[in-house]
């Protein structure tokens, strides 16, 4: 199934993040090496992953100061829901505001860029195939 980016927003707290141009996540399994003499020389790793994590990348334009304020004042600081409702469904979780930066500034409209990590569990629950 095909998938159009407008599809996919990102909610911080309880506002969709209004601007938006590019948005993106992506998903990380860290493979845990158990690699041993009995192995016959061939790498193995576990069933199971290490540390699961999420990265959530966004990059826009916006006037919405009250907005760009709150995701300058939390950089790094609590625990902030980001939900990423898809054509296929939805990922939530819980995630922490890792870097938060202005890149330039259009007729009063600031250009943004923030990357959100995953802290606990994401879930993801599918949507209604039309």
């Amino acid at each position: 199934m095909a998938e159009s980016g407008r599809a996919l927003t990102i909610n911080w707290k309880t506002v969709t993040l209004a601007g938006v141009r590019t948005r993106g996540y992506t998903a990380a399994n860290e493979l845990v090496d158990v690699t041993s003499d009995d192995s016959n020389g061939w790498r193995t790793f576990l069933a199971t992953p290490g540390v699961r994590s999420m990265e959530v990348t966004v990059g826009g334009i916006t006037e919405n100061q009250v907005l760009l304020a709150d995701l300058m004042n939390n950089a790094g600081s609590g625990a902030l829901v980001v939900n990423l409702p898809t054509t296929t469904g939805t990922l939530a979780g819980t995630f922490m505001l890792e870097s938060f930066g202005e890149t330039g500034e259009h007729d009063g409209a600031v250009e943004f860029e923030a990357t959100f990590q995953s802290s606990g569990i994401v879930t993801f629950v599918a949507g209604v195939v039309d």
